[in-house]
């Protein structure tokens, strides 16, 4: 009976370790971790030195990311981590006044201030002029090891991406439904409920083809946000964050798994200002901690990266391949027993390339040409699978002081470059935009004049009105420029209500 039993499960069982196995790459597990709103320069735009820098031979070491400086000698002139050598103006259409980056000496700011029109406003017509006025001045403050040591820890040990990018130049909610989708919705808000079916998603075409997948959100309480976004959510699929622990210790761990620190009861520890981000940074360690214990270590990549940038300063212009994106430079750490020590991806990378690499590495069609086009192979550029897998590196209290001793000796000590993207102001132009500026001047000063020429009245009005029929076009057919366009309908409505009431009494008057 044992015989025959062992018969009829044995080539169950060759089938799930043949399948498991039969991956492009020796990782047959990934976990994906997204927290929130945190730009690249917010958190490593010092990294390796920092403020005040720290220059030994393990920093000297270390590829250095694109960031806020171009030499470790700025850092160390500094005044008070001031970065004086980076200008925005406080108002991008008056430069008189400037702002600099500084280090925040805390572990959260003040939360800049968030949306698709201040997103857009930051990245003022394809600079980075806006940031102060549209996303506040609380936007320039930055981080360092003082508070990120965790996330520093894990870049200097493994691989940051310095040119990953998410998704939507928009909110939260966009960007995480993208990160699953391959394709930006056509929403903009964070409320979006039943609006995109779940067989557009990952998780369905990954179900689709036999291979496992779980979303794991920290203190579940019913359908997590934003999966409610989808319309037939398969909640047997959904767990607490408890039950990721527990798959890590009784060996059921998916082939692809989410964990999500945001979307249940609380989100204490999504890194969402003013959240203290070290906290979420020690819950993404216990995190890190168990995988690297557990018994699929040797076969796991884990992705930390954000889902966007939250109006913090970012001076790389975001790359726009459609109307909604690409959003801000973010990071992304990526870690792996195979991935480089010490290691800058300095290709271009998006949300979107997770989803090439699960798609890669499980022999699936592209889930979009998005997908298809994300630059793959760049990310591929973090790995070395010729190697043994190396030891895991625990985080704990006793030894996550920046920076660690490397596992073996490498000598980068250059500073990885970024392309001058074209963003949405050179991919999208509005060519209307361009009159709206001198027609309001020269109505505004046709307006003062015609106080005491009444035979300007006329002229006056109609430039009101020409302004505000093209503000409020441009308003209505494309809202990249709402940022700006609803100033110059708001400015050309007000002369046009002093002009009309001019033209009224002038016509009242009989004259």
């Amino acid at each position: 009976m044992k015989r025959v039993l062992i018969l009829t499960l044995l080539p169950l069982l060759l089938i799930n370790t043949t399948f498991h196995a039969n991956t492009t790459t020796p990782i047959r597990h990934v976990i994906i971790i997204i927290e929130e709103n945190h730009s690249f320069d917010n958190l490593f735009g010092t990294y390796p030195f920092g403020y005040p820098p720290i220059l030994n031979n393990i920093t000297l070491s270390l590829m250095y990311p694109y960031g806020l400086y171009e030499n470790y000698t700025q850092l160390q002139g500094a005044k008070n981590g001031v970065l004086y050598w980076i200008s925005v103006p406080d108002i991008p259409w008056l430069p008189i006044a400037y702002s600099h980056p500084y280090y925040s000496n805390a572990y959260s700011t003040r939360d800049p201030y968030e949306g698709w029109d201040s997103y857009h406003g930051d990245y003022w017509f394809d600079t980075d002029k806006g940031f102060v006025y549209y996303s506040g001045p609380q936007s320039l403050a930055y981080f360092s090891y003082q508070q990120t040591w965790i996330l520093w820890d894990y870049a200097e040990e493994y691989v940051l991406a310095d040119d990953y990018f998410s998704p939507v130049l928009g909110l939260t909610e966009p960007n995480r439904i993208a990160y699953l989708t391959g394709f930006s919705p056509n929403f903009y808000s964070d409320d979006a409920t039943n609006v995109i079916p779940f067989n557009y998603s990952i998780m369905y075409q990954l179900q689709l083809n036999n291979v496992s997948w779980g979303y794991f959100v920290y203190k579940l309480n019913g359908i997590p946000w934003p999966l409610d976004a989808f319309n037939q959510i398969n909640m047997s699929h959904i767990y607490d964050l408890k039950n990721f622990f527990g798959d890590l210790k009784n060996g059921s761990l998916p082939a692809v798994s989410w964990v999500m620190l945001i979307g249940g009861e609380s989100d204490e520890y999504d890194m969402h200002p003013p959240h203290n981000i070290t906290a979420g940074e020690i819950m993404i360690a216990n995190i890190t901690n168990a995988v690297m214990e557990s018994q699929y270590w040797n076969s796991t990549v884990i992705f930390i990266t954000f889902d966007e940038g939250g109006g913090y300063y970012d001076q790389v212009i975001p790359p726009s391949i459609n109307h909604y994106g690409l959003g801000q430079r973010i990071p992304l750490l990526i870690i792996s027993p195979y991935a480089k020590e010490g290691y800058i991806d300095n290709y271009t990378l998006s949300g979107y390339t997770l989803l090439a690499f699960i798609d890669y590495n499980w022999h699936l069609p592209w889930l979009t040409k998005y997908v298809e086009d994300s630059d793959l192979q760049g990310l591929l550029q973090a790995f070395n699978f010729s190697t043994k897998p190396r030891a895991p590196i625990i985080l704990t209290p006793s030894n996550w002081t920046y920076p660690l001793p490397l596992q073996y000796p490498i000598h980068y000590g250059y500073i990885a470059t970024v392309p001058n993207y074209k963003g949405y102001a050179e991919i999208y132009p509005m060519p209307e935009m361009a009159f709206l500026l001198p027609l309001d001047v020269i109505a505004f000063v046709l307006l003062f004049i015609s106080f005491k020429k009444r035979t300007l009245i006329k002229l006056t009005f109609l430039l009101f009105v020409v302004s505000l029929g093209i503000s409020g076009y441009i308003y209505e057919i494309n809202n990249i420029y709402q940022f700006i366009s609803e100033y110059y309908f708001a400015a050309s409505f007000i002369g046009f209500l002093i002009g009309g009431v001019l033209l009224a009494r002038q016509y009242s008057r009989g004259k």
